[in-house]
């Protein structure tokens, strides 16, 4: 029996790797204008060149100002839920079966997320960032006691870090309710693949910093076939230490349910999660552009504002009703080169609707 749970649990992991690395591609066509943003909060620059065959992500764009540094919900260690959708329509994708034990599913006990533990250590002249993540498989009965997780490195480059702290009412908020952050960089298993994070930080609750995290991923070229990739995941984070541990939780075994339940919270190791909210819009399209909702008052925008201009709006709502906006367009200009431009504002979705 032992031996059996051994094959049955070598087998879920390496099917886990899978799924989190072959993601399928929706190419969309040139559409049409999208309501043009305000201009603030701007950083503009340029990418790569398009004609290249070797499109090389390791010059995205310039270094972001000194200012914006060290105002970004980031860093220390996180304990979250992820969770995935289809960016084309905003379905929900569940776990695959195969993460999961049998009892659960037989039960009607699968989960909707899986539980992640985030650990952020940023260098010292905050050039780069490196990001280990533990992925906690679920389990059962006496397993809880050692559970069985994922751990996942990435090298985050910090050069195209894009932040700000949005001004409402001309005032600056509480940071930890006002501030975005926008990343932007390559996939290691893939030099062609752009990953684009958006991370608002969200109002802080039981004395610990909250984060909703957008992690989208581009295929930038060609250019005329600018592809979205599905899935896109959600992660519903909690912070709690501002140090952190260098991703050493779990090291060695003795990972157990009650240490995890601990770390995410009260709000986070509930029955009920935020997948389970429902979208605070419906779908659409306007003049071409496909606005996309999501569980957690995310929701997206995307499409071709040209032939040469391609964009992807990512949104949250606050408990204001006000909506906080990141803006990226991508430009093809008449040498090849992709450039690359991030914004981002603050606007009424009632007022906006009237319009």
């Amino acid at each position: 029996m032992k031996q059996d749970s051994a094959v049955y649990e070598s087998l879920r992991t390496s099917l886990f790797l899978l799924w989190t690395t072959f993601p399928a591609t929706d190419a969309f066509s040139p559409q049409q204008q999208l309501r043009p943003p305000p201009p603030n909060n701007r950083l503009a620059s340029r990418l790569f060149n398009s004609n290249s065959n070797d499109l090389d992500f390791e010059y995205l764009i310039d270094a972001a100002t000194s200012s914006s540094k060290g105002q970004a919900p980031l860093g220390g260690d996180f304990a979250g839920l992820a969770a995935t959708f289809d960016p084309g329509d905003g379905s929900f994708i569940p776990i695959p079966e195969y993460l999961i034990p049998p009892s659960l599913l037989e039960w009607g006990q699968e989960p909707k997320c899986l539980e992640v533990l985030v650990s952020e250590e940023i260098n010292e002249d905050e050039t780069s960032m490196m990001r280990i993540t533990t992925t906690v498989l679920p389990d059962t009965g006496c397993s809880v006691d050692n559970l069985e997780n994922i751990k996942a490195a990435d090298e985050i480059d910090l050069e195209s870090q894009w932040s700000c702290r949005i001004e409402e009412e001309g005032e600056i908020q509480e940071e930890g309710a006002t501030t975005v952050v926008g990343l932007q960089y390559p996939l290691q298993d893939d030099s062609n693949e752009l990953r684009v994070e958006t991370i608002f930080g969200l109002e802080a609750e039981d004395g610990k910093q909250y984060r909703m995290r957008v992690a989208i991923d581009l295929v930038p070229s060609p250019p005329d076939t600018f592809g979205i990739q599905s899935p896109m995941v959600l992660t519903l984070e909690r912070r709690t230490n501002a140090v952190s541990s260098g991703g050493t939780i779990g090291d060695g075994g003795g990972l157990d349910g009650r240490t995890v339940s601990m770390l995410l919270g009260e709000r986070l190791s509930g029955s009920k999660t935020f997948v389970d909210d429902p979208p605070m819009s419906e779908n659409y399209d306007a003049d071409s552009i496909k606005h996309v909702a999501f569980p957690g008052n995310v929701s997206i925008a995307y499409g071709w504002l040209t032939d040469n201009d391609w964009v992807l709006q990512v949104s949250h709502v606050g408990p204001n009703g006000m909506r906080r906006v990141v803006s990226r367009q991508f430009t093809v200009s008449g040498d090849g080169e992709l450039d690359f431009e991030i914004r981002s504002w603050v606007e009424d979705p009632q007022e906006v609707a009237m319009t």
